[in-house]
């Protein structure tokens, strides 16, 4: 037997919104939660995904935007020409915003003007699932569309007609491959093919708008569905290239789909470079497809790069077998990125149900985590020596200097016990007596001794 019948009784939401909510009813105004709120709680209420990410608790209202920013002390005019105003309680934040109807749309921007009821701003919603509406004062729901029957049976339904829908944002589209995923609905028939016809316009969105897009998709319990629909769809070609090829692979995509599954919900550039791993055979292949792809979606230079690094870094890795000398190795070639890089690899083997291969991914990750714990030098700073004191050994200032501290380091991370100074003193003394580092340390107008050192010796101090 179907429910029918949203109760809001089961509601949950956060303290700051009914607080918000109380002073806009008693200034004489309507206040309206509605969209995804309203959507995943009646989700719930349906016994339906638990895991789902806390959906923002925000309003809409027949105040305008000055009436806003009069009634509350703390405001962030982050929209007011279209109608939002941010109400900061405490660390929280709540939008409001001004019942509002579309006067005209290009697909990427719309003009709206403001509206007297709410009725008018559900007409505008997207789909029926976010086209209900509840008033806390009086505990009404409005649900004109009929979307809580759609919830019940699973169908993701646009708004009137469909065409429209996807004509006045084309990001309805990747918000439609995003819900049908993460609810695992169908998409009703008129619904479907208007939004594969409107496919085409998503060249035309902004960058950042399709890369909020895809972070709100990687933070989904299950990315994969709506990566499929993306790639089942022709998405990827406006946004994607890099991973046309790999949703050609059949086999590889779904293993590549599994994976970004399977890496951790809370971390978006994991599940990113989980799948981007997978795009070339390459370390190469894989970080330019990550630079490439992250660049286009502007995300930040620090972001770009730390994906890239995941991606490139992904193969070779590290064994439960190998030694502690080599596991500090790996440790000192990757730096901070060594626990999400196994991340990757514990993701890859549970999406190919790897039993095996799990557990010795788990015996490698207790090794190399106990050589963490014990603190060794991994980099140039930990070493007990430094350039000031290879110039106080006769050495001139240049690159040089720095290739002798690489080579006493190797030699720490092979022996931790050699990073005494005396020792590695001693032991620079002696790399310098051996090879050019001796001519490297004369001074510029001294006569060269004995024959030129062989090409290709790595303290020859050629161009570096």
């Amino acid at each position: 037997m179907r429910l029918r019948m949203i109760d809001p009784g089961r509601f949950s939401p956060p303290p700051g919104f009914s607080g918000t909510a109380e002073r806009l009813e008693a200034a004489g105004f309507e206040a309206w939660a509605v969209g995804g709120s309203i959507r995943d709680a009646y989700v719930l209420q349906l016994g339906g995904a638990s895991d789902l990410p806390e959906p923002d608790w925000d309003l809409t209202t027949d105040a305008r935007p000055e009436d806003v920013m009069r009634l509350f002390p703390r405001t962030v005019p982050v929209g007011v020409s279209h109608g939002t105003v941010t109400v900061l309680d405490g660390d929280d934040e709540y939008e409001v915003t001004t019942f509002r109807r579309d006067v005209e749309t290009d697909g990427r921007h719309a003009r709206v003007a403001f509206a007297d009821s709410i009725e008018d701003d559900l007409s505008r919603r997207d789909f029926t699932a976010n086209a209900i509406a509840w008033r806390p004062a009086s505990n009404e729901v409005r649900d004109t569309w009929g979307g809580a029957e759609d919830i019940e049976d699973g169908i993701l339904r646009a708004v009137g007609e469909p065409e429209a829908r996807f004509r006045e944002d084309y990001l309805r589209v990747l918000r439609g491959f995003r819900f049908a995923g993460r609810f695992e609905w169908a998409v009703e028939a008129r619904t479907d093919e208007a939004l594969r016809e409107a496919v085409e316009g998503l060249s035309g969105l902004s960058a950042e708008r399709v890369r909020e897009e895809l972070l709100k998709v990687m933070a989904d319990p299950k990315p994969s569905a709506a990566l499929d629909l993306y790639a089942a769809c022709g998405a990827l070609s406006h946004w994607y290239p890099e991973l046309v090829g790999l949703a050609a692979g059949g086999d590889a995509w779904r293993s590549a789909l599994g994976a970004v599954d399977e890496a951790p919900a809370k971390a978006a550039y994991v599940r990113l470079a989980t799948l981007l791993a997978c795009a070339s055979d390459t370390p190469g292949g894989r970080a330019a497809a990550a630079e490439s792809l992250l660049s286009r979606l502007k995300f930040s230079n620090a972001d770009r790069r730390y994906v890239a690094r995941l991606a490139r870094l992904y193969l070779p890795f590290v064994g439960a077998l190998d030694s502690a000398a080599e596991h500090r190795s790996w440790l000192a070639s990757v730096g901070d990125a060594w626990e999400d890089l196994f991340e990757v690899h514990f993701a890859v083997a549970r999406a190919a149900g790897e039993v095996r291969a799990e557990r010795y991914l788990r015996a490698t990750w207790e090794r190399v985590r106990e050589e963490r714990e014990r603190n060794p030098v991994l980099d140039l700073a930990g070493l007990a020596v430094g350039g000031d004191d290879l110039l106080a050994l006769g050495m001139s200032p240049g690159p040089l200097i720095r290739l002798l501290l690489e080579e006493l380091l190797e030699q720490v991370i092979e022996d931790p016990g050699r990073n005494e100074r005396a020792a590695l003193l001693e032991e620079a003394r002696r790399l310098i007596e051996i090879g050019s580092l001796a001519e490297a340390s004369r001074p510029r107008d001294a006569p060269a001794a004995g024959d030129a050192p062989p090409a290709g010796d790595p303290l020859s101090g050629g161009d570096d």
